[in-house]
């Protein structure tokens, strides 16, 4: 069965994993959750509508928590679809509550007052943010993976990629991550697909961990492969070996 998170009731602003073997890998999922505060009334679109990639990234947040319990790393999801506010975006940019996404126009967002705005803030996004600062704060030298999914389809075009990695400051990390995965010759590894970080690395990465200057990479898993509950288990398998091999974290003990 394909996991949805699809609210039954409130959820808070963010939901934070504990790790104690590998506490200084951080796992991050921006766009983790389809759900929306109660009264928002599903901003005046379907529930099927709120099921797409426009609302969350499909499948992130259960290879972030598969990973998170993997690796026994700390993870921090977003609990909010990125319609209600994105947590990737900076606050008053256009796209930051877009009213439109992908074509799809969403009533709800138009033509809101600045304090609309500060208002999902408020709900959404600083808490997040602010409990990000948080842990970053604690932790020493940490690395940070940032966790997303794309549509399998773009533009009409279908995309190639299994696997994505992103980067724009810390290109040793991603060009390690990618060596790593091409390794298998079934993947199709994008680098800086399936869209370029150099030119729009998101807000956390960009206004969060770059000015830290942590060591992060970008990580975007194609939607078809991780829709359904065993295709995401498979990728934070492959991810948990990858990182413990490839980059030193603390494997199980035997």
């Amino acid at each position: 069965m394909r996991e949805s998170i699809f609210p039954e009731g409130p959820a808070p602003a963010f939901e934070a994993l504990a790790g104690t073997r590998n506490s200084n890998f951080l796992l991050l999922c921006d766009h983790a959750s389809n759900a929306l505060p109660d009264g928002w009334d599903m901003l005046g679109l379907s529930p099927e509508r709120l099921e797409e990639h426009i609302a969350w990234d499909v499948g992130a947040a259960a290879v972030t928590r598969r990973l998170s319990h993997l690796l026994g790393a700390p993870a921090l999801l977003s609990c909010y679809s990125r319609l209600f506010v994105d947590c990737n975006r900076a606050l008053g940019a256009p796209n930051a509550i877009p009213e439109e996404s992908d074509g799809v126009a969403v009533p709800a967002n138009q033509a809101l007052s600045a304090a609309d705005k500060a208002r999902r803030a408020d709900i959404a996004y600083h808490p997040y943010h602010r409990e990000l600062t948080r842990q970053l704060d604690v932790l020493i030298d940490p690395f940070v993976a940032a966790m997303h999914s794309c549509t399998p389809i773009f533009g009409g075009e279908a995309r190639p990629w299994h696997v994505g990695i992103l980067w724009r400051r810390d290109e040793t990390s991603a060009r390690r991550l990618i060596a790593a995965l091409a390794r298998d010759k079934s993947l199709c590894v994008g680098d800086n697909q399936p869209y370029s970080a150099l030119d729009t690395p998101g807000y956390t990465v960009a206004e969060v961990l770059e000015p830290r200057k942590l060591r992060h990479v970008i990580i975007e898993i194609r939607q078809d492969l991780i829709a359904e509950s065993a295709g995401a288990e498979a990728w934070a398998e492959r991810l948990a070996d990858l990182f413990i091999r490839e980059f030193g974290l603390v494997g199980p003990s035997s």
